[in-house]
């Protein structure tokens, strides 16, 4: 399991309880992970490899490949120019790049060999592959296979965090707002919108059972609702469900401005510039943090 640190988790667990699950950065080498998780690490050295190489200067259109070592500890070793570009000042450009691009991901396995390759045509761009295989797809299908890992690993968490609470708490304590809610969007994140309907569902009666009358914590998961029938392409439940929000009697919050700039979003989609643009002027004096 991998998962990178996060602020989102960080406030729901706390730094301790990050440590005692196991989400500060850890992976396994390149020989153990699965394939999303091999993504993961691959993805996570290129991009830093990526902001390093466009910073530096070179003046002329050349590549350069350079195999190196991923440690355990987020560092590199041996590095060796695989394929030269011809000019040495460029080639040693790439070993800086990756100089420059240090710590990578810890994992907590054996080290293994990359090859990434440097290119200087347009702004520049990198990419990377273990030694001996390849990764077999465009860059925005790694981006989203590790999108989806993530979000499983933290599912799983919840999922057991969330059932040894309610063991103490019962399952219709108040107390399990907060990760009820917190589950449903990674749920939605992964993309199982059953499940994150299921679970918004249970949010939402665990907020109303607690405050029958509005409250933040309805508006919060009526807008995560919202986004999830967006992202299934409802738009009738979309719009009802920020709806909802707008029409609560209680002063505003930020659920408020969010809910009134997916009306505005959905009305410029449809054309309806003028309709949208005095929703904005609306989100503009709302007094919400």
């Amino acid at each position: 399991m991998i998962l990178s640190n996060s602020k989102s988790l960080k406030s729901l667990f706390g730094p301790a309880l990050l440590v005692a699950f196991g989400l500060v950065g850890l992976c396994h080498s390149a020989l153990a992970l699965s394939e999303a998780d091999r993504e993961e690490v691959l993805t996570s050295c290129e991009e830093k490899l990526r902001s390093s190489w466009a910073r530096l200067t070179y003046t002329k259109n050349a590549s350069v490949a350079v195999q190196f070592r991923l440690l355990p500890d987020g560092g590199y070793a041996a590095p060796v120019v695989f394929g030269s570009s011809g000019d040495k000042g460029l080639d040693n450009c790439a070993i800086n790049a990756i100089d420059g691009a240090v710590p990578f991901q810890k994992f907590n396995d054996r080290a293994f060999d990359v090859i990434a390759h440097f290119d200087t045509a347009g702004k520049g761009d990198v990419s990377v592959s273990p030694v001996g295989g390849s990764r077999g797809r465009s860059v925005a299908e790694r981006k989203i296979a590790v999108h989806k890992k993530y979000h499983e690993n933290a599912i799983k968490i919840m999922v057991d965090r969330i059932s040894k609470a309610e063991k103490v708490l019962g399952r219709d304590n108040f107390k399990l707002f907060e990760s009820v809610r917190f589950l449903a969007n990674e749920y939605k994140e992964a993309g199982d919108f059953a499940k994150a309907e299921e679970t918004y569902q249970r949010a939402l009666s665990l907020a109303k059972k607690a405050k029958p009358e509005e409250s933040k914590e309805e508006a919060s998961v009526l807008l995560g609702m919202g986004e999830l029938y967006l992202a299934r392409g409802d738009r009738a439940k979309a719009d009802a469900s920020f709806q909802k929000i707008v029409d609560m009697k209680m002063p505003p919050t930020k659920e408020t401005a969010l809910a009134l700039e997916n009306q505005a979003k959905l009305l410029y989609k449809d054309g309806k510039q003028k309709e949208a643009d005095e929703i904005y002027k609306r989100i503009r004096t709302l007094n919400v943090k």
